[in-house]
């Protein structure tokens, strides 16, 4: 297995040894055309991040246009006529424009096996001698650890490399930016240089020596590092690609099916579960009931929910109090209108007005459903034009939504936000929608309070998500079934891809094609329609319609 390092690659070790044991294993089959042990799956939040990354790291470099791209010098044709980075040629540009005294972007060193490229080089005089503030660019808007360890590893290279780097800082985003001037992006980048910042960074890199060492012991090894197990590092300070593989189920020994997790609802950092686990269970349909009330015996509706899911998977049957949901359901005012929005968010805003990080709707559905659970009208907004599409969307949602009735929402603070948004935007339109604010009820607590399905507690998403719960209650509807969308994260993506520039590339060489934006914009429309079209599903099934097909228990 290849032993040479980045500095992701280092952080991946400080995350969990056994994450990068199984990257270097993954990047190796690949390399060799062989099937890796495991394959790295990023989620689409993990993509939009990277975007982040990079549109930040632009905005930046644009603060010292006298600077010098490293990356973008290192570039090469191979003998095929491919275009590559050379990393040693990327290195020897780095000791050639140090002399220079110029700000330099991605400067290249390699030290021990581990090569980083530094976000940003910043020249100062110090005396004669030309000396260097290493700059660490991230998309965040507060500093967390591993900002630190990253700005650690890079200096302690350079520094081994014999470069004079005296100063470090990390370079976030202002939380507080709002875009004025269309492109103007001055105050969006803050540099955060402090004194606990230099404490923290010279603790980090004092450790750099002992954590290289570690990483290179678990490459060494030749058979996967399974005494790492899955933890609260799995998903901190990101969720890592090969959580699915770490956390495949057991087979049962006797019955050759696989074991239900030991996993509960709203259980904080999987407190209550460890201690079965700790206890020596392996399998939540072994739990005898009196173990799980003598766990969850509090008054609280987390507790009654962790009872009820028990024994849902203890007894392999649906709990399910439909008398208790329908007399809920009875009490709203009829006919319901499902809603959910999409949204998008940016860390350098695009349109004036609007704020970095801020959730922009873009699209939205809407179902009309009557008492007897017959459909009434569906609507739909989706505005992919690339222009703000505020205040299109809240135009036709105030046409939309009939006032007299109820709006319901899965999770209902997310529509919520979104209304009042929209609300201290356009104060013309500001009455309308916060009269439908006020319609806008939650379907979630409703389900939660009533219903248990036995595979919601298999789920690996929220036990409670409707894309858990759909498929519980309406087989022949899942989000599987959808094509490239089959979550917000992917939607945001899609929203991208169809509302690009004209001229926009998906990589150099590459244009995005009308066909792929029309394909974009259908994937979004079947997903958010399907959002809504699932609570009317759901609704069909507690009032038990007959039209409706059922999930089998």
């Amino acid at each position: 297995m290849t032993t040479h390092l980045s500095k992701s690659l280092l952080n991946n070790y400080r995350q969990c040894p056994r994450r990068l044991w199984l990257e270097m294993q993954d990047r190796t089959a690949r390399k060799l055309g062989q099937t890796p042990l495991a394959q790295a799956t990023y989620s689409a939040d993990a993509q939009k991040r990277f975007l982040d990354g990079h549109v930040i790291g632009r905005i930046a470099k644009a603060r010292w246009p006298q600077g010098v791209d490293i990356e973008a010098l290192s570039w090469v044709d191979d003998k095929a006529g491919t275009k590559r980075r050379d990393l040693s040629y990327a290195q020897h540009l780095t000791q050639m424009w140090l002399m220079q005294g110029l700000p330099l972007f991605e400067a290249t060193f390699s030290h021990n096996k581990l090569l980083v490229m530094a976000d940003v080089m910043r020249p100062a005089k110090r005396g004669k001698e030309t000396v260097w503030q290493m700059i660490e660019v991230k998309s965040s808007t507060a500093p967390k650890d591993y900002h630190i360890t990253d700005l650690a590893t890079q200096v302690w290279v350079a520094q081994q490399c014999g470069v004079p780097v005296v100063g470090a800082a990390l370079m976030l985003v202002n939380k507080g930016f709002t875009l004025q001037t269309p492109g103007d992006y001055t105050g969006l980048l803050d540099l955060h240089q402090d004194a606990d910042l230099h404490e923290q960074l010279h603790d980090a890199i004092r450790q750099m020596p002992t954590t290289l060492k570690g990483a290179h012991r678990t490459l060494a090894q030749t058979k996967e590092p399974t005494q790492h197990q899955p933890g609260e590092q799995c998903t901190s300070p990101y969720e890592c690609p090969y959580l699915a593989h770490c956390t495949q189920a057991p087979q049962d020994s006797n019955r050759k099916i696989k074991a239900v997790p030991i996993r509960f609802y709203n259980d904080r950092g999987a407190a209550k579960a460890q201690q079965l686990l700790d206890a020596g269970h392996t399998d939540l349909r072994k739990v005898p009931a009196k173990t799980v009330t003598q766990l969850w015996n509090g008054p609280n509706d987390t507790h009654r929910v962790n009872q009820h899911l028990a024994q849902a998977v203890r007894t392999g049957q649906v709990v399910f109090a439909r008398q208790g949901a329908q007399a809920e359901l009875q009490a709203l005012r009829w006919p319901v209108q499902h809603l959910d929005f999409e949204t998008i968010s940016f860390v350098a805003p695009v349109w004036t007005g609007t704020r970095n990080g801020q959730q922009i709707p873009f699209q939205y559905s809407m179902h009309r459903q009557a008492l007897n659970g017959q459909v009434l009208a569906h609507t739909e907004f989706l505005d992919t034009s690339g222009q703000d599409p505020r205040r299109a969307l809240a135009e036709q949602l105030v046409q939309d939504i009939d006032p007299r009735c109820t709006v319901l929402a899965w999770n209902d603070s997310f529509e919520r936000a979104v209304i009042r948004n929209l609300a201290e935007s356009f104060a013309d339109l500001r009455d309308a929608l916060m009269r439908i604010h006020d319609q806008v009820q939650d379907l979630l607590p409703i389900v939660r309070r009533h219903y248990f399905h036995p595979d919601m507690a298999k789920a690996e998403g929220k036990t409670f998500s409707i894309k858990t719960v759909l498929p519980c209650m309406v087989a022949h509807l899942q989000y599987s079934q959808l094509d490239s969308v089959q979550n917000g994260g992917e939607a945001q993506l899609a929203y991208l891809l169809a509302a690009a520039p004209q001229d926009a590339e998906k990589e150099p060489g590459q244009p995005i094609t009308k066909a792929e934006r029309e394909q974009a914009r259908k994937d979004l429309l079947a997903y958010c329609g399907l959002d809504t079209e699932a609570m009317v599903e759901v609704i069909s099934y507690l009032f038990e319609y007959p039209t409706h097909k059922k999930a089998k228990p």
